[in-house]
């Protein structure tokens, strides 16, 4: 304690001297003395990061493609100052990957409203089964959407973000198959994939196979194969 007061005896016999210290220096000085300065935790750098691409999963009910959360920051006036996508993908390994981190803040904030369901619709709500047809349609889906054919773990973490954003904003869940119904119709995710391919016009396999690296949603070398969960 003693040390503190002989420093802030220094620095005000310092600002004193206005020949050492002038008054706009002596004004700076007063403004960080004054107030508490507090550095942002990394939860908070992190959701200043992902805001934007939070509340367009939150709004729209949604994931959003790469194109789509560059039109909004590029048009959203308060947006502008979110990271552009390509740097979401880099810092996330995958256009999927930022945006799983960015739902945890819906997910893992005990106290958030959001972790709530609007309804139960979605526990009462029988489901049938899927048919090969709309396994195959899910997958073409993706490949619309996002201008890739899916790996496996790619096509499974998107409709584990889809059915939370959908729940979320009170939408039946989507028609996204998980992995059982996929093995039984074709026996592995790869030939459901090639299936798929098979299934749409040719000039729609421009991308090449199943897993191919793109520099859009996976910004490099093509996501690593992950069992189902």
């Amino acid at each position: 304690m003693a040390e503190a007061t002989e420093v802030a005896l220094v620095l005000a016999q310092l600002v004193s001297d206005h020949r050492a210290f002038p008054d706009e220096a002596a004004r700076d000085l007063h403004r960080m003395l004054g107030h508490r300065i507090t550095v942002p935790s990394p939860g908070e750098l992190r959701y200043d990061r992902l805001q934007l691409l939070l509340t367009m999963m939150l709004d729209d009910g949604v994931v959003p493609t790469v194109d789509e959360y560059q039109a909004r920051r590029a048009a959203d006036a308060d947006a502008r100052q979110a990271p552009a996508a390509s740097t979401l993908i880099v810092a996330y390994g995958h256009w999927l990957g930022a945006c799983r981190s960015a739902w945890r803040f819906v997910d893992r904030t005990n106290h958030n409203p959001f972790r709530v369901q609007n309804s139960h619709r979605h526990m009462l709500t029988r489901h049938d089964s899927y048919t090969p047809r709309e396994c195959l349609d899910a997958i073409v889906r993706f490949h619309d959407r996002f201008g890739v054919w899916p790996t496996q773990w790619e096509f499974i973490e998107w409709g584990k973000i889809e059915r939370r954003a959908a729940r979320r904003s009170g939408a039946p869940d989507p028609r996204i198959p998980s992995g059982l119904p996929l093995f039984t119709a074709f026996g592995t995710f790869p030939l459901a994939v090639v299936a798929a391919q098979r299934s749409v016009p040719p000039t729609a396999r421009a991308d090449g196979d199943a897993g191919a690296a793109s520099p859009d949603v996976r910004g490099g070398p093509p996501a690593p194969r992950r069992p189902c969960e």
